[in-house]
């Protein structure tokens, strides 16, 4: 319309124009002679198609220009990208949809808002210094920001901006193009967290392979020369790390023979690996060591390698040379014992093992429980746990050494060893050995005793908290009956009571006065039968809430649609009720639970919620019948205000729907609204 009224005020000034050249013309059309007017009227004919020919052009030039602006709104509106104009104050003047989109909140509330209101605190000093900037230098600027979290998710956006340059002198506005990046932020945060990941997953592997209690070397396939070794494996050979690189497992007597080394070879390519090979090592001072010997075949950055995991038997080959003789008789008696049992010396050197032992230990091998054999120091495996801060490594060595000092009989003590599969506990026996310096380790598996005392334990705390919950319930029904008691009791004396008084008193006057008209005597009739009628319907009312007979004649839906009606007509809120597949043959159990929970919950909303709208639907089903209570209030936090969910009208609820095996389920959170569901199966009758 401004258009239009712009085109036709043009218009009139160019006619005033027009006439005023008209009159200032020196040119009397009257004296012109007859065939120069023609020739002039015919020139004005011509003037005038021609003006006519044009203003149709015009006007097809206007419309394709309409066309052409309106699709170029449409491109604007709808592209992908977020477009914003905005002043040297950063605030927005103009915004597409996808702008709207990306920010939050719709387009027309956007127009007005500065841009770091959208900002996460810790980036709006850089778009500050962004929009600064663009304002300072008028060159295309670009960054990255995040946005303010909405319902705990987090967005990023790119940003890139460039001074409007539509008329000259200072810059007044600039515009800003939007994209979502968040994806790509994403991405780049979890490739961070992989990083983090695997170097922690190598400084882990990288400890483990330094203070695993075992010597473990890396060595080629080609020919034996190692490259890796951890601190056992030097300390076990004499040899410094740096030392021990470099050489090959010949230098050091392994597998010495030729022919031994290719069957060992062989076997390697055959099965992959190498499982518990006794063998000789030769150390730095040119000590002989005997070992057992673990080798897997390994690609490290496409190399094949050869990784020996070595233990140190010496010790045990020399204990076994000591106790030859006995050793049939003390086996048999050790592999007797359902315990696992090991003997250790003054030392703490493990000098002998039952079955159970080693069974155990190769069982628990897979899941880092390290495997303890003879000539190993058992108190040294102790000592290292008790380093790195297990705690049951710590007390177990106190015990060990006070029986081994003879300050103490014996020690017993009970432990956890959880693997993924099961849990498991165990009792550590001490006893010294008789004429002898020495002890005897026996451990007992008493999970099954540990499993039973703890779920003894559990059933106790629960059986006290049920008996609290029965407690708190109980008390709190009473008080609820007194109080609904006395609230009866009230309405009884000080309402009804007062009411039937007064017509006790009316007629009683009537009695005692003289003889009135018959009209007279109609009319104090007449108000008494109101009175009456009124007192009717508050005892109906009262009666109703404390038992709604509605329910026995109509069913719950009707009645539960009713009492929603009665509800908002109440109350003034905005409440549905939407019913699906309700049956008609409900029992009068089920309905009554049900009708008073929503009674109940419709309640909590009057009272607390400060909602203005509620839906309360119905459903049924095969299986049973479900209630559920939506306001879009200020609803609760459960865990902040444990009172909420403690009161006794959610217990009561709860113990309503409970009792007939269903269940109820409360979802609110502050400021979100809260929604009460509740479920009630259908009986399957006997047939």
């Amino acid at each position: 319309m401004a258009k239009k009224l712009d085109r036709s005020t043009k218009g009139a000034a160019l006619r005033l124009q027009a006439e005023e050249l008209l009159r200032m013309t020196k040119h009397d059309v009257a004296a012109m002679p007859v065939k120069d007017v023609q020739q002039l009227v015919h020139e004005l004919q011509v003037h005038q198609i021609e003006l006519e020919l044009q203003n149709d052009e015009l006007r097809r030039t206007q419309i394709e220009l309409e066309a052409g602006r309106e699709r170029y709104v449409n491109l604007y509106d709808f592209s992908p990208a977020g477009h914003l104009i905005l002043d040297r104050s950063g605030t927005v003047v103009e915004a597409n949809l996808q702008a709207g989109v990306l920010l939050g909140v719709n387009r027309l509330e956007l127009i007005g808002q500065p841009l770091v209101r959208f900002v996460a605190a810790e980036d709006r000093d850089l778009v500050y210094r962004h929009c600064q900037e663009v304002l300072r230098t008028g060159t295309r600027q670009r960054c990255e920001m995040q946005l303010q979290q909405q319902a705990g998710v987090s967005r990023w956006l790119y940003l890139e901006s460039l001074a409007v340059h539509e008329e000259p002198g200072p810059i007044t506005h600039w515009r800003a193009a939007l994209l979502d990046i968040t994806e790509r932020k994403l991405a780049i945060q979890k490739q961070d967290q992989l990083i983090k990941d695997l170097t922690l997953s190598q400084q882990r592997f990288q400890s483990l392979f330094h203070w695993i209690p075992s010597a473990v070397g890396i060595s080629t396939v080609e020919e034996g020369r190692f490259f890796d070794v951890n601190e056992e494996f030097s300390r076990l050979t004499g040899y410094t790390r740096e030392e021990l690189i470099g050489r090959t497992t010949l230098e050091l007597g392994m597998w010495a023979d030729p022919s031994q080394r290719a069957m060992v070879l062989q076997d390697l390519q055959d099965q992959g690996f190498l499982h518990n090979r006794e063998g000789e090592l030769r150390t730095k001072s040119g000590e002989i060591r005997s070992l057992i010997v673990s080798v897997h075949s390994i690609n490290l950055a496409s190399t094949p390698c050869l990784i020996y995991l070595g233990h140190d038997i010496t010790e045990r080959k020399r204990a076994e040379m000591a106790l030859q003789s006995s050793d049939a008789f003390t086996r048999a008696i050790l592999n007797s014992l359902s315990a696992h049992v090991c003997v250790l010396d003054k030392e703490g050197v493990i000098v002998a093992t039952n079955d159970a032992w080693k069974e155990f230990g190769w069982l628990n091998s897979s899941h880092g429980v390290p495997i303890l054999d003879v000539g190993q120091n058992y108190l040294d495996v102790c000592r290292r746990a008790s380093v790195a801060g297990d705690s049951t490594a710590r007390a177990t060595l106190g015990g060990i050494e006070v029986v081994l000092g003879g300050s103490q009989p014996s020690f017993i003590t009970e432990y956890a060893c959880h693997s993924p599969e099961e849990e498991r506990w165990f009792q550590m026996r001490v006893t010294p050995l008789k004429h002898e310096k020495g002890v005897v380790i026996a451990h007992t598996d008493n999970s099954r005793q540990v499993r039973m005392g703890l779920a003894l334990e559990e059933h106790v705390r629960l059986l006290g908290e049920k008996q609290k919950e029965l407690e708190s319930l109980a008390r709190k029904l009473i008080e609820a009956q007194e109080e609904e008691r006395r609230r009866i009791a009230r309405e009884l004396h000080d309402d009804f009571n007062q009411r039937v008084a007064a017509f006790s008193v009316e007629l009683e006057s009537m009695e005692r006065a003289p003889l009135r008209s018959p009209a007279q005597v109609v009319r104090q009739l007449a108000a008494i039968r109101v009175q009456a009628g009124t007192l009717s319907d508050d005892l109906h009312d009262l009666a109703y809430r404390l038992h709604p007979s509605l329910l026995e004649h109509v069913g719950l839906e009707v009645a539960a649609r009713e009492h929603v009606a009665e509800f908002a007509e109440r109350t003034g809120l905005s409440v549905r009720f939407i019913a699906r597949a309700v049956s008609k043959t409900l029992s009068s159990e089920v309905a009554t639970n049900l009708f008073r929970v929503m009674q109940e919950s419709l309640q909590n909303v009057s009272k607390h919620a400060q909602a203005t709208d509620v839906t309360v639907r119905l459903s049924g089903s095969s299986k049973g019948i479900g209630l559920s209570v939506r306001d879009n209030g200020k609803g609760f936090d459960r865990e902040d205000n444990p009172a909420c969910a403690k009161g006794l009208g959610l217990v009561s609820m709860q113990e309503r729907v409970r009792g007939l095996g269903g269940f109820l389920r409360i979802h609110s959170l502050a400021r979100n609204g809260t929604k009460i569901c509740a479920w009630i199966p259908h009986v399957q009758e006997d047939a």
